[in-house]
């Protein structure tokens, strides 16, 4: 039979203590790296925080700093009578009969188009601002989806 062998630790008081302070000083060393770490990421998220910060302050100064101007009463609204298109006459033909010696007269009652009035300026500007931020809603939402779709694409680690 093989004995086994016993692994004895032949350390003395001195090797002992010197080793616990070794033990001291390595881990003071690694709490002292990790508040540097601790600082450095601490820093890393103020750098971002940073600019934002900034602009806060610069919205604030502007804010405090604008001169408040008095708003004018508004001014009574042109009013602006929408008609509806009425309807168009249909034409009318008539035919009435005379004596055999005459010919069939025909009367026909046709309608002029009268040229439509122009729009006015404000009304045209309210449909060009209109149009546009439709247009922005719909880039909007095609971007959106565009990027959920490429990101749902994108392979996963798990």
């Amino acid at each position: 039979m093989s004995e086994q062998k016993k692994y004895i630790r032949n350390f003395t008081e001195e090797a002992r203590a010197k080793q616990k302070e070794h033990l001291s000083q390595i881990r003071q060393k690694a709490m002292e790296k990790k508040r540097e770490m601790k600082e450095i990421t601490l820093k890393a998220k103020l750098m971002k925080l940073e600019p934002k910060i900034e602009l806060a302050k610069q919205y604030d100064e502007y804010v405090s700093n604008r001169i408040i101007q008095p708003q004018p009463e508004p001014e009574q609204e042109e009013i602006i009578e929408v008609q509806k298109p009425k309807p168009k006459p249909k034409k009318k033909i008539i035919y009435q009969e005379v004596e055999e010696e005459e010919e069939e007269e025909q009367i026909v009652y046709v309608k002029k188009n009268k040229p439509k009035p122009q729009e006015s300026l404000n009304s045209t500007l309210y449909k060009s601002s209109q149009e546009t931020l439709f247009n922005r809603a719909i880039e909007e939402r095609i971007r959106a989806n565009l990027t959920g779709f490429y990101s749902a694409m994108l392979p996963r680690e798990y």
